[in-house]
């Protein structure tokens, strides 16, 4: 009984030592681009958004308001399917598809997925935003502009809110669901004001987040005090008279970030941190 239990034991190890070297799993991750989804709609409440093609490599949001927006997800690059659904507890209510859309995700990038058009309406749909910003120069940051609004308007890259606007704007006539090209500047206080194109009356003004001071042994973060990064200022719409955001009664604009400072290669007090 000895000898037949070890000899079953032996040949058990050889089968595992003769499959361990061709039967192994690849570990490595599909083609891939960094995801995010923000959301542009004004005429309705906070929503979910969830790929039903697959779980791994997905994005997602969870009670995604309007004007807000989540992080970036790995997120398996090829045709995707994608659903809108109101945030709700009752399950009458947020089992309700208010958008089924596929798109295609190229590889090797970072995106925007821009939730646009009105609920009420049932023109809902994804507008895909390349956020492939170029590393800024040594000691700047770079801006650009994204206009989710119906109508053109311009954005003037200014120090404080207060300033003035100057003589022409920064990002000049910047179309519906469009963005700018990025432009650079030095580190330092920043905001951002918008006008209807041709309109000197300013519609919304912003400051640009500081980013909090570096803790020893970490990366800088994100903010117009830190040298590489890159962000995207949304400007969006007022809320939709009578509807779930009937109080956001005035158009106004977000900054976002695309790019964090190590991000960049070569950015000061990144090379040194380890991670």
């Amino acid at each position: 009984m000895r000898l037949s239990r070890l000899a079953t034991l032996l040949l058990g190890s050889a089968a595992l030592y003769a499959c361990s070297s061709e039967d192994i799993t690849n570990p490595e991750p599909p083609p891939n681009s960094a995801v995010r989804f923000i959301n542009a709609v004004a005429d309705t409440g906070a929503v979910d958004i969830r790929a039903i093609d697959q779980v791994e490599f997905s994005p997602y949001a969870n009670s995604l308001n309007f004007r807000g927006g989540t992080e970036y997800f790995m997120t398996e690059a090829k045709s995707r399917q994608f659903r809108v659904f109101p945030t709700s507890l009752n399950i009458g209510v947020t089992s309700t598809v208010l958008l089924d859309a596929t798109v295609d995700i190229p590889a090797n990038g970072r995106y925007t997925l821009l939730l646009v058009g009105s609920a009420r309406g049932g023109t809902l749909r994804f507008v895909l935003i390349s956020d492939d910003a170029a590393p800024p120069p040594a000691g700047q940051i770079s801006v650009r502009m994204v206009n989710t609004a119906s109508g053109a308007v311009s954005g003037y890259l200014v120090n404080v809110v207060a300033d003035p606007l100057p003589g022409s704007a920064t990002f000049a006539n910047v179309g519906s669901v469009s963005a700018s090209p990025y432009v650079s500047r030095a580190t330092g206080a920043a905001a951002v004001r918008v006008t209807d194109q041709g309109s000197a009356t300013v519609n919304a003004s912003v400051a640009g987040p500081t980013g909090p001071a570096a803790l020893a042994g970490a990366f800088p973060a994100a903010g117009v005090s830190w040298a590489g990064t890159a962000f995207s200022v949304y400007y969006f719409p007022p809320g939709v008279a009578g509807s779930p955001q009937n109080a956001v009664s005035t158009p106004g604009a977000v900054w976002f970030v695309d790019r964090n400072p190590c991000d960049a290669p070569a950015v000061a007090g990144c090379a040194t941190v380890n991670p």
